[in-house]
């Protein structure tokens, strides 16, 4: 169960079908339920799309539960509002939640307001938070604070009627734990390296330069992008930056650039085999997340291609690379700069860290996670 899923999906969505299709590889009867549009014989899954009327945080939770009624296997609800939906009944116990984000910490599920990660989630830090999320001048902003207390307690109180929670990364499963949350365990996305290899194969759909430096995610403030042009600028490659993604800061980042000089080619949302292709032939993938990065979909695929990354450390971005095997990490935005300009300039080093990353991606392949999933399904069904 999920509220995202492919075709027109971020990295959440295409994990829950790198799941759904190892899961099938693996004999097991698997159907998919979204609210997502789309096909419903997508990778011939059987894949239920619902029909969502009303409010989304509302309508959305109650579209799944109403689903669930008569159903007797195993239940993974992949996102929040699913989560929702799935732990609504009393068929608690048949239910393992996926958390890929920080939705039962904080209620925008980034923490990050005003540009910057946020403190803890308490009454103090909630309204800093809230006034740089609602537009409305404190105090009047304030308001808004015992609705967001009260969800937070909802998702919360929801998780610890789960017969599993299931944590992206360590970094995720250690907030969990603070917040309460009991019967955590870290279970990473799925990639399946030889599917992202085949499709990276073809020929984009646009044109890319012969060497470039990349940027894939959204534009927005917890994914870091107005560090972006700073570490391009800083790492004086003479390299273009190819971004593909689509967000609030899409006419910052353009002013950014043509203020400091950067060529820039903004190509926007992407599909999946664009995306991989343009990953493929990248001079530097270039990481500039700011947030706690629960599991970035984006590090993986880059592993499983072989593309040298310059990343942020970040939450759970140290548990996908290996610092100097599998890719570079940097402390902060000052040093994004140096290692991309250490990346772009040494073939050398490049080759190394795609051996490696090539290497580090096993451990991400349907083999090496699916038996873990399935271990949790059978402990659950007792």
């Amino acid at each position: 169960m999920s509220e995202v899923y492919p075709p027109r999906a971020g990295g959440a969505g295409w994990s829950v079908r790198a799941l759904a299709l190892g899961l099938r590889e693996a004999g097991h009867a698997v159907c998919v339920l979204t609210t997502s549009p789309g096909p419903e014989d997508m990778d011939g899954l059987e894949v239920r799309r619902l029909a969502v009327n009303g409010r989304k945080r509302l309508a959305v939770p109650r579209a799944f539960a109403a689903q669930l009624h008569d159903t007797s296997g195993i239940i993974h609800a992949q996102h929040s509002l699913s989560a929702l939906g799935a732990l609504a009944g009393d068929h608690g116990g048949r239910v393992a939640v996926t958390v890929r984000d920080h939705w039962p910490v904080c209620f925008w599920s980034t923490r990050i307001s005003r540009g910057a990660p946020c403190p803890e989630c308490g009454l103090a830090p909630m309204t800093r938070c809230v006034t740089g999320h609602v537009r409305a001048p404190a105090p009047f902003s304030w308001g808004a604070i015992p609705y967001m207390r009260r969800d937070l307690g909802l998702k919360r109180g929801a998780l610890r009627r789960a017969g599993a929670t299931l944590a992206v990364s360590e970094a995720i499963g250690a907030e969990l734990r603070a917040a309460g949350v009991p019967r955590v365990e870290v279970i990473p996305n799925i990639v399946d390296p030889e599917e992202t290899r085949a499709l990276a194969e073809g020929q984009p759909s646009f044109d890319l330069p012969a060497r470039f430096l990349l940027f894939v995610g959204k534009l927005e403030e917890n994914k870091g992008v107005r560090h972006l042009v700073p570490a391009v600028l800083a790492a004086r490659t003479g390299l273009p930056l190819v971004v593909l993604g689509e967000g609030s800061l899409a006419h910052t980042l353009k002013f950014d650039a043509a203020s400091a000089g950067v060529e820039l080619i903004v190509r926007g949302w992407a599909h999946r085999e664009d995306v991989l292709r343009a990953t493929a032939r990248a001079t530097v993938l270039v990481f500039p997340s700011l947030w706690a990065e629960p599991l970035s979909r984006v590090l993986l695929e880059a592993l499983a291609l072989g593309t040298p990354v310059a990343a942020m450390d970040t939450g759970g971005s140290r548990e996908i690379l290996e610092d100097g095997r599998s890719g570079l990490l940097v402390q902060d935005a000052a040093g994004l700069g140096g290692a991309v300009a250490r990346l772009a300039g040494d073939d050398a080093l490049r080759a190394r860290l795609r051996d490696g990353a090539r290497a580090r991606a096993a451990a991400f392949a349907p083999p090496a996670l699916v038996p873990r999933y399935e271990a949790v399904y059978r402990r659950l069904l007792g």
